[in-house]
């Protein structure tokens, strides 16, 4: 059984051939310093947020995600990480390409996240 260390994920060239999932790994945006992609995929998406708090773009909106959320991304939706209040770690999993799927963020756009304080609108769990 395989073992991907942080930094490292399973995607179409690391992953066994009994392996259907499209890829696997985890992501962070610290604070400071963060950058992430405003991107799709061909494949259905879904990510458990494990800390921190943000703001994302999903589904044609923003929302608002925490530690605990879990996002679904179906194939073809453009989602991103627009704000961060507080550092972002979270776990992805890509379902599995369909027949002639690309593989990967596509049409993906790199940009600066802004760290900004916690909006006193954001939801208290």
């Amino acid at each position: 059984m395989p073992v991907f260390e942080p930094g490292t994920w399973l995607n179409p060239d690391t992953r066994p051939d009994w392996c259907e999932i499209g890829s696997i790994g985890r992501f962070a945006v610290p604070l400071e310093g963060g950058r992430f992609e405003r991107h799709h995929h061909d494949d259905h998406e879904v990510w458990l947020i494990w800390e921190g708090k943000a703001k994302i773009l999903v589904d044609g909106e923003e929302r608002y995600v925490q530690a605990g959320d879990i996002v679904l991304t179906q194939a073809g939706d453009i989602h991103d990480i627009v704000e961060v209040y507080e550092t972002v770690r979270g776990f992805f999993l890509e379902s599995g390409h369909p027949a002639g799927g690309r593989i990967g963020h596509l049409d993906g756009v790199a940009h600066d996240v802004p760290g900004l304080p916690v909006p006193a609108d954001f939801p208290v769990r």
